[in-house]
Parts: structure tokens; sequence; C-alpha cells
């Protein structure tokens, strides 16, 4: 048994002990739903260690260099992700004790994503089995996240479509291909990341027991507006409808760019502003919405700022904080800030680099046929 194997079957049992303390709690504070819990996790835990010891063979950088001797830190952090994506189906069972279970795991699912790819860099040990594991834990994580959520009541039935979006283009991708019409190639765009990210880290909040149904449903409109319309327009690009659709300029994946980022910035300070008026606003609301206005303004942090506001707006309107025109509108606008950035007249945006890009990685520079 070669050491790759072995420490698939070490990981295993790490994630065994984790299984079983997910069983013990279900025992205790949901005994009807244990057994439910132990078997639906369990298999997704099963189904994890089976792909990756079928695709083991692709624990190499390309298809013509020699296998890696062991599975290496990005592999073996991209396989921890997948366990906690296991032991989330979990929580899909009747009568389950939830509490801050699925948050946590997949707040554990989104962050670590930004790692395993500089892991990989950093350690000199890119893979296509990594690859091929990442766009497992990721698609499948989106999709029970959704979900869960859904079955939950955390969010509206209709955010399902967040997690079927990933598999609904590869079936429009196949449909093209199969009526003899080649998938035009997408041009690498930064935006997607930002996009997969910021949808993630929402899903995430949305399984913590902290915000209302109304509250999450009234910000996360308009993340699945803007998460779905860059599917849209990647669809629309690679069936060559872009100029019926779309700007030839935005389809060949060079959207949102300019001005309109700095006019939604000043729209997101002016809404966000007069919502804190409100004299239901609590005064912790007012006083910390009031810095998050002042960072907008000038362009310090704007997305990070933006999100601030978007978790503002949240805690009030779980408090009961009327909904407002003014406030749906600064929800608006803040999420646009949050997916596109301030625009080009900040004063200091460094966090654009996280969220357009995998940590430490350099600029893409070659097409692509996929989104994130």
């Amino acid at each position: 048994m070669t050491t790759a194997r072995r420490e698939i079957i070490a990981w295993l049992g790490v994630g065994s002990v984790a299984w079983g303390g997910g069983f013990f709690w279900q025992y205790v504070h949901a005994p009807s739903a244990a057994w439910c819990w132990l078997s639906l996790s369990g298999g997704g835990m099963a189904y994890l260690t089976f792909y990756t010891w079928q695709h083991l063979g692709e624990n190499r950088p390309t298809p013509e260099a020699p296998l890696y001797p062991t599975l290496g830190p990005a592999n073996t952090l991209t396989l921890l992700r997948g366990v906690a994506v296991a032991l989330m189906l979990g929580f899909f069972c009747p009568h389950i004790a939830a509490g801050w279970g699925p948050g946590l795991l997949y707040t554990y699912v989104a962050l670590s994503d930004w790692w395993d790819g500089l892991l990989a860099r950093l350690s000199g040990r890119p893979s296509l089995l990594g690859q091929r594991l990442d766009m497992l834990v990721d698609g499948v994580g989106v999709l029970a996240a959704s979900a869960l959520a859904v079955a939950l009541g955390r969010l509206p039935w209709w955010y399902l479509s967040v997690g079927l979006a990933r598999y609904a283009f590869l079936g429009w991708e196949a449909l093209l291909s199969a009526r003899g019409r080649a998938p035009r190639s997408l041009s690498p765009d930064p935006q997607r990341r930002a996009n997969a990210g910021l949808m993630m880290g929402f899903l995430a909040v949305a399984l913590w027991p902290l915000f209302s149904s109304r509250a999450l449903a009234l910000v996360g409109i308009w993340f699945l507006i803007l998460f779905l319309a860059l599917f849209l327009r990647d669809a629309a690009w690679e069936a060559g409808l872009d100029a019926f659709l779309f700007l030839p300029a935005v389809g060949a994946g060079k959207p949102y760019r300019g001005g309109p980022r700095a006019a939604f910035r000043w729209l997101a300070t002016l809404a966000f502003l007069v919502a804190l008026q409100h004299p239901g606003a609590a005064s912790p609301i007012r006083w910390g919405g009031s810095v998050l206005v002042a960072l907008l303004a000038l362009g310090i942090l704007p997305r990070l700022a933006a999100l601030g506001g978007l978790f503002a707006l949240g805690i009030a309107w779980t408090a009961g904080f009327p909904q407002g025109g003014v406030g749906v509108l600064a929800a608006a606008a803040l999420t646009a800030v949050a997916f596109y950035g301030g625009g080009a007249a900040c004063l200091w945006a460094p966090e654009d680099r996280i969220f357009l890009a995998h940590v430490g990685a350099p600029a893409p520079t070659t097409p692509v046929r996929a989104t994130d």
C-alpha cells in the first residue's frame, strides 16, 4: 500500500472521530435523529473516501509527470474540507439538533477555500487530484449549504438555485456540445472568484442561528441576483448570445468596471446614512453604522465596510427594525459594492486583491472554460 493510500485511511480515522462525536451529540440532544445523522454523514464520508481513492492516480501536476509519494498539505486540507461537508449532510435529518453545527462547519469550509491553493503553491505540489477534489468539495458544499439553509427555514426555497447553478451551467455546456456548438472559451475574470467567495460567506452566515429569515431574505435576494447574473452572462457568451443579451465589452470577461462602481459606492453611502437616521435604530447600530458610512465615503476598505453595513442591517431587521424602501435600497447598493468594489476613487482598498484572486495566486493569463 502506498503512503498516499495510508494517509487517506489515516485522515478517514480523524474524520471518524468527528463523525462519532456528532453522533454522540445528537444521541444526547435529539436521540430520534441520531442514527439518521450517522447514516447520512457517514455516507458522505464514504463517498469522499471512494472518490479520492479512485482518482489517486491524478496525484501529479500533469498527466505525464510521476506520482507524488504523499497527498501533500493542500490535498489534506481539501480532504478535511470534504469531511466537513460530509458532516453537514447529517443535518438534513428530521428533528435534528442543529444549533451552530451547520454554520460552523460551513464557515470552516468557506474560509479554508482561500488557503488550499496557496498551500499547493507554497509546497510546490499543485496536482490534478487537488483540482478535482476542490471542485467536488466546492460544488457539493454550496449545494448542501443552500439546501440546508432552505430545509432549516433560514432561506426561501428559491435559494436552491444557488446550489444548482454550477450543475445547470455544466449541463448547458453539455447541451451546446451535443448540438454541435462547441462552447466559446471564457476569458479569465477575477469577478468569478469574488462572486463564489461572497456567496459561500453569505451561506455560512445564513446557517448561523443569529439572523431572522426575514433579514436573510432581504439581504440574500441581492446576493442571489448578482451571483446568478454572472452565470447567465457566461452562459450567453459561450453560446454566442452576448450581442443579443449583453454589451460585447462585458461578455469577454471585463464586466462591471469603471465609473458605475463609484456610483454604487456613493449610493450605498447615502442610502445607508439615511436608513440609520430612522428613530427606531438602536444607538450601537447608529454609531457603528456612522463609522462604516465614513469608510464608504472615503473609499477605505470599501468592500469590508459594505459587508459591515449589511451585517448591521441584518441585526437591525432581526431586532424588528422597519424594512423601508431606503433600507432595501441601501442593502442593494451595499451588496453591489461588496461584489464589485468601490471604484477608482477609493483612498485605500487593499482587500480587492483578496476578493479577486486565490491567496498568493498570480493574475490569470490563459482562457478557461468553467466558472468558479
